[in-house]
């Protein structure tokens, strides 16, 4: 799917950074909504989710790198068009999805480690590649915040996510409903940055999100689908993750509020734990689980001077392991490796 997501906003960035070296080609299967940005980096194609379909669009342009997810078609796909090179990526165990048959590949990438670590029982260890999505801290420098007309003294809970049932933003808004029963958290504020999943047959659940968030009023901001999100992510004062098990990679709304130096409440589900430390850059709380997670918010909205501090801690692990320039890098390294082999 090429609209809103983690994964296509990544490949979107990936072929932005390569375009002078690479000639992109993005193959929608599960959806035909395409936000127009792919179209100014990648050629767009969307087909049945049918291999031989597939095979001949590969096959017509000449393809000589399939990157594919992690669905056992697209790699029959690639196989049957004879592509040269054929790559998996891997974006979290997603149930165990992760871990088809890595047959016929000549390499699999990897966003997390912990998934690098099975795959690497699967195929040969120096075909697994681990190259996190990024995220140009220099990308905030001349944003301005977006606190929809909210004080500063106000604290500004936010999620960015599809509205998907997995995400499990309900959670997020009972939380912020009790919060405000309290006196003391009148200033509590919700801003949900996100849009319908657009998969076929996915249910619409915005509506239904509104319907619970009544009792906030005033207070809930629901902006819809935002393909830009740095100034709504720079006007959050704490970022929320609310996910259940096999939702989740790493998240790159995470990764972008971390670089935006906001401290960090998220369920300790799948690989969340890889970026964010519990302690230091955030909280990682048990899934689903109401009183735990209200109460690692009040610790945040209680204490400014912890949420800078957090927050400093979460920049710099982005600097340090999610910078986009260095993952950027090693795709491009990857893939010529592969070219000249």
């Amino acid at each position: 799917m090429f609209g809103i997501g983690g994964m296509p906003k990544w490949l979107y960035q990936i072929a932005s950074q390569l375009k002078d070296d690479f000639d992109f080609y993005f193959i929608a299967t599960h959806s035909s909504y395409i936000r127009p940005e792919y179209r100014d980096v990648a050629q767009i194609a969307v087909l049945p989710f049918n291999k031989w379909r597939i095979a001949a669009y590969l096959a017509m342009h000449r393809i000589d790198i399939a990157q594919v997810a992690n669905l056992v078609r697209y790699k029959k796909a690639a196989q049957i068009a004879r592509v040269p090179i054929i790559i998996e990526r891997t974006d979290g165990l997603r149930g165990g999805a992760a871990l088809n048959s890595k047959d016929g590949l000549d390499a699999v990438i990897c966003s997390t480690s912990s998934v690098a670590d099975q795959v690497r029982e699967m195929i040969a260890p120096e075909k697994v590649h681990v190259i996190y999505n990024g995220f140009d801290l220099s990308a905030y420098d001349d944003v301005r915040p977006e606190r929809f007309g909210f004080a500063d003294t106000d604290v500004i809970i936010g999620r960015t996510s599809r509205l998907a049932a997995g995400k499990n933003i309900s959670l997020l808004i009972e939380a912020v409903i009790e919060l405000r029963k309290n006196p003391k958290f009148q200033h509590v504020r919700l801003v949900i940055c996100g849009g319908d999943n657009t998969q076929q047959g996915a249910p619409p659940m915005q509506d239904q999100l509104k319907r619970e968030a009544h009792p906030l009023k005033g207070s809930v901001v629901f902006t819809g689908e935002v393909f830009d999100t740095r100034a709504i992510t720079l006007g959050f004062d704490i970022a929320t993750c609310t996910s259940n098990s096999n939702n989740e990679g790493i998240p790159n709304s995470l990764i972008e509020a971390m670089a935006a130096g906001k401290p960090i409440v998220a369920t300790n589900v799948d690989d969340i734990p890889e970026l964010v430390e519990d302690g230091k850059s955030g909280y990682l709380v048990m899934e689903n689980n109401f009183e735990d997670f209200a109460e690692k918010l009040i610790l945040f909205i209680q204490n400014s001077e912890k949420r800078k501090k957090f927050g400093l801690t979460a920049r710099e692990t982005i600097l340090d392991t999610f910078e986009m320039g260095s993952q950027i890098n090693k795709y491009k390294k990857l893939y010529k490796q592969l070219l000249g082999s």
